[in-house]
């Protein structure tokens, strides 16, 4: 098997019925698996795959598991020689699938990708960035805050350039969009479980860096990404105080309050 494809959801059949759609040109490719995983979604979202998409592998869990706990679940089920991680909010092409596997095929001290995202306001998302520290998740939540209630928007933590015309090596590229060795696994472990909602994407990519090993953006190729982000949207929402609680326990785990050890 060449490409194993994860998906997660709970409760997102209205993303999951054009991100399957987008995933047709895989569905019948004999060297591609797709993965879906389901935290108890009461949507119809079980039935909804297995009448239309019957080769897709599900497991359904009965309580919401969480993104690390719920992806884990898939790529210990996985067989290919590439992981895709994917967000159920996302519309793919194949230009992107191939780019990505070329880079990992060509560039051997690179263990994981993403390419660039735009969302439905048509701009390109921030999706590779420096590893999180204290002073950027301040301005960030500030930057929510002020958007949502119309206030002036504070000065944004630095960002990567968007825009390069060609892939460049950054600390971390997003869980929406991430293409990674399963091989690598071996070498740094499944995703961590204890964090239930971000940053384990960052922390992912900060032990592949610790590792050795390089993660890359592509900016030539891109994908549509809805970005439904609950904690976003929803400052006190069960969610937002996930993500809290996750963020603390990485600058804990890492002792990062400034940027990511590497």
């Amino acid at each position: 098997m060449n490409l194993s494809v994860i998906l997660i959801g709970c409760n997102s059949l209205h993303y999951l019925k054009p991100n399957l759609a987008s995933l047709a040109f895989l569905y019948h490719d004999e060297t591609v698996e797709i993965i879906y995983i389901d935290n108890a979604s009461k949507d119809g979202t079980q039935d909804y795959i297995r009448q239309h998409y019957p080769k897709i592998r599900m497991i359904e869990n009965r309580r919401n598991r969480g993104v690390s706990a719920a992806r884990n679940q898939g790529i210990r089920e996985a067989t290919g020689k590439y992981v895709w991680l994917l967000d159920s909010d996302t519309e793919v092409n194949p230009a992107a699938v191939v780019a990505m596997q070329q880079l990992l095929d060509t560039h051997p001290d690179v263990a994981l990708c993403g390419c660039k995202m735009y969302g439905t306001d048509g701009e390109v998302q921030d999706s590779c960035r420096h590893f999180p520290s204290l002073t950027g998740k301040l301005s960030a939540g500030l930057q929510i805050i002020a958007v949502k209630f119309d206030l002036p928007i504070p000065h944004p933590d630095a960002h990567y350039d968007k825009f390069a015309p060609q892939p460049f090596a950054v600390d971390y590229v997003i869980g929406a969009c991430q293409m990674f060795r399963r091989s690598i696994i071996e070498k740094v472990g499944l995703l961590d479980e204890k964090i239930f909602y971000g940053p384990e994407d960052a922390d992912f990519c900060l032990r592949i860096r610790q590792a050795g090993y390089k993660v890359y953006y592509l900016p030539q190729v891109s994908i549509f990404h809805a970005y439904r982000r609950v904690s976003s949207h929803h400052i006190f929402s069960r969610l937002t105080f996930k993500h809290i609680q996750g963020l603390i326990y990485y600058f804990m785990k890492h002792r990062a309050i400034g940027r990511g050890k590497i």
